[in-house]
């Protein structure tokens, strides 16, 4: 499970969560993205809209976010299609940044499109 040092939070156009983590992550990322930008949405074909999510990884495919739980203690993410879990540590986030980083969960979830836990 990588442990997530801070967040990164953005509501404009996009609707952005942004996780960066301590180095030598378990995905071989230092950074994890979830983006959302409903102002265009509307292009894409129905099953193709929703919260994307991007890291490191060179690939064109759209992986779009479907179920989250989160607690004080971790994040789980699991996706569609191309069907990934990511665990994340957010116990050393702020109490501030926690309580922001839900949210912006729910922000990017207008459409209730993703299965969203609080625990």
């Amino acid at each position: 499970m990588d442990k997530v040092v801070f967040t990164h939070l953005e509501n404009t156009d996009d609707i952005i969560i942004s996780l960066s983590c301590e180095e030598g992550s378990a995905f071989g990322v230092d950074g994890f993205t979830i983006q959302r930008t409903p102002k265009y949405e509307f292009i894409y074909s129905p099953d193709e809209r929703g919260a994307c999510i991007e890291w490191d990884e060179s690939d064109d495919i759209r992986v779009l976010l479907d179920e989250v739980y989160l607690d004080r203690k971790e994040l789980k993410i699991k996706t569609k299609g191309k069907i990934r879990e990511y665990h994340f540590n957010i116990e050393e986030i702020p109490d501030d940044e926690y309580e922001a980083l839900i949210k912006h969960f729910h922000l990017i979830n207008f459409d209730n499109s993703i299965k969203i836990e609080i625990g």
